[in-house]
């Protein structure tokens, strides 16, 4: 065994799609084939032991000031960090509860902070890449994978039964299904029987009691997710997306998915699409209007052909271009890069936040203290979540946490002894 393989601790704010996805399942699979040692845990859990026996640091989506410790410690003690990044939080609908979230005036510096400070920051379009090297000359544009280990056959796959249409969040409230609603109604109007549409991980108000339309709740554990998912055969799945820099900010996660399960897509004619979706051959990209996504829904329902080739092609596509195996190349490269710099750099002078009871701060509580505060002040939010009667939200932030807490404690225990 290399005992000079580097030691790298990944601190995540929760296990999201995007941690799992971009942070987790790469770590893991270069830790199976023994180039790195690793450590995942998340930002509320984190101990300075864990800071004193890592080389390097991988940071993804934080943005709490109360963790402003953590970064402090790793300044000072010249440990090099990745910060990777997948959003555009400098543009977050402030109407939105994400961008009242993320666009808080003290989330927003410490997220200036970790770009500006961090030695490598990853990002995965185009308009993140340009916002970021205004921050930081050390920018890199990523294309995110596909775990093919997760992808199940369809269980029923018969021309007779009813075309499957789809469409998959992450968001408790998502706002982008508004732009194929009407499209979706009229279909379902017009073709009865013949369709079936499927919302996955929330319910639209749009469609409350239609015939032929149904829901499945959100699976916090991605892989369960993808699993389950693929194997439904599903026919037609959607993906719209606004035109604002946000938006456009995103990454491609929606191509890769519909792809990879064999699902002919209709996509938004925007730029994370179109810079990979083939007009006809790997999906269709439509204009934002009703009548646009009307037409793109009739005509894949309808031409069973059409929707045949896309869903091959597609597959096709995607298995060439976005394989797990490049991903995590990318991401050994980029850690024995970065890892390299340990301790090569003055340390700057503590940046500490103050004049906030409720931020923790390395010098100013101990870590038992520190670690039982965050877990006290996450219940209360929960229960006041509760008074407010937003029980739907509260049940699903519970599931997400209680995912969170069984995720860490499989990934300690998989990594024991390394």
């Amino acid at each position: 065994m290399n005992e000079s393989r580097p030691r790298v601790l990944a601190i995540l704010p929760a296990f999201n799609p995007s941690t799992q996805i971009c942070i987790v399942k790469p770590l893991m699979r270069l830790y199976q084939t023994k180039l790195l040692k690793v450590k995942i845990t998340l930002e509320y859990l984190v101990s300075r032991k864990n800071l004193e026996w890592a080389d390097l640091i991988i940071f993804c989506r934080n943005t709490e000031s109360r963790y402003a410790w953590i970064l402090d410690l790793i300044i000072n003690r010249n440990l090099p960090f990745v910060y990777d990044i997948d959003d555009n939080f400098f543009e977050v609908p402030l109407d939105s509860e994400q961008g009242k979230y993320y666009r808080h005036p003290e989330r927003l510096a410490m997220h200036n902070r970790y770009i500006r400070s961090a030695d490598l920051v990853r990002v995965y379009s185009d308009p993140l890449l340009e916002r970021m090297k205004t921050l930081n000359a050390n920018v890199e544009k990523v294309f995110g994978p596909i775990d093919w280990d997760l992808i199940s056959p369809p269980q029923v796959h018969l021309r007779q039964r009813p075309v499957k249409l789809v469409y998959a969040t992450s968001r408790f409230d998502d706002d982008l299904a508004n732009l194929f609603i009407p499209a979706l109604k009229r279909a379902l109007g017009r073709y009865g029987e013949e369709v079936e549409v499927h919302f996955w991980g929330f319910k639209p108000n749009g469609l409350n009691g239609r015939h032929r339309v149904h829901y499945h709740s959100m699976v916090a554990n991605y892989d369960r997710f993808l699993r389950r998912f693929s194997r439904e055969g599903f026919d037609i799945g959607l993906a719209p997306l606004e035109k604002d820099v946000f938006h456009r900010s995103k990454t491609n996660n929606k191509f890769r998915e519909y792809g990879a399960c064999g699902i002919a897509g209709i996509y938004s004619d925007v730029d994370v699409y179109s810079s990979c979706v083939s007009e006809g051959e790997t999906g269709l990209l439509v204009s934002n209007e009703t009548d646009s996504w009307h037409r793109a829904v009739i005509r894949l329902i309808e031409n069973h052909d059409l929707r045949e080739k896309i869903k091959r092609q597609a597959l096709e596509h995607v298995r060439l271009h976005y394989p797990e195996k490049d991903f995590e190349r990318v991401w050994w490269n980029q850690i024995q890069r970065v890892s390299e710099k340990k301790g090569k750099q003055s340390a700057p002078n503590t940046f500490l936040y103050e004049n906030n009871e409720t931020l923790l701060n390395a010098k100013t509580l101990p870590e038992n203290q520190s670690r039982l505060l965050s877990f006290v002040m996450k219940t209360r939010n929960v229960i006041r979540k509760f008074r407010r009667k937003e029980s739907k939200a509260t049940f699903a932030l519970l599931k997400w946490r209680l995912n969170d807490y069984w995720m860490a404690f499989k990934i300690h225990f998989r990594t024991l002894g390394h």
